[in-house]
């Protein structure tokens, strides 16, 4: 755990893994079983279950991906990405991640949280206004989901939005920041997707653990 933790700070190869971790390949070989059984979604999945009141926030942010030329977007297990995060209350003082998926980083944003859309069922969602989309508006309806989003200028309807609610936006923004001090997630190196999916993942566990609610 140690070694994969050194890897997320330093963004380093694994081959540059200190020797006192152990061999790198067995820390590389440790790491790519538990992101392909799906260990950090399920250790993340247990500690969300922490979260209380019911507003959440959505967002999306884009990581440039770094010697990834061969790259093929589409590809489930080789593609570029950004990571898409639900955080939990923002009446709490630190917001964490509830729910994370990645999609191509050409994907609209609206198209890009469709994943998440289960996990924020019954909720109060805040998110800014590249969400202001009157089908996504709709499909959140049908989830029962009341969506807190500043209308875009020019709209000839606007929809009702809690400006308090919209204040505290910022707070997801706090989160891909935290998450991006971690060099391995700032610089994306990781060429599959389940690997630098998992390091987020893994990111978000550490900062749950670094900031209790």
């Amino acid at each position: 755990m140690t070694a994969i933790w050194y890897v997320l700070r330093t963004g380093g190869p694994w081959r540059d893994v200190p020797a006192q971790f152990g061999p790198w390949s067995s820390v590389y070989t440790r790491w790519r079983r538990w992101c392909q059984n799906g260990l950090w979604a399920r250790l993340l999945a247990a500690l969300t279950r922490a979260a209380r009141g019911v507003l959440r926030h959505l967002d999306c942010s884009h990581i440039k991906l770094q010697d990834g030329a061969t790259l093929r977007v589409g590809r489930p297990s080789r593609q570029s990405g950004a990571p898409k995060a639900a955080s939990i209350p923002s009446w709490r003082r630190w917001s964490h991640a509830l729910s994370l998926c990645l999609a191509a980083g050409q994907r609209h944003d609206v198209k890009a949280v469709e994943p998440l859309l289960p996990h924020l069922e019954n909720n109060h969602v805040v998110a800014d206004r590249g969400f202001d989309a009157d089908t996504f508006h709709r499909v959140w309806d049908q989830h029962g989901v009341r969506a807190c989003i500043r209308p875009k200028r020019g709209r000839a309807w606007r929809h009702g939005f809690h400006r308090g609610y919209d204040r505290r936006r910022h707070r997801i923004e706090n989160f891909f920041c935290r998450s991006k001090r971690h060099r391995r997630i700032a610089t994306r190196y990781d060429k599959l997707a389940t690997s630098f999916l998992g390091f987020v993942q893994f990111a978000a566990l550490l900062d749950w653990l670094t900031h209790p609610v």
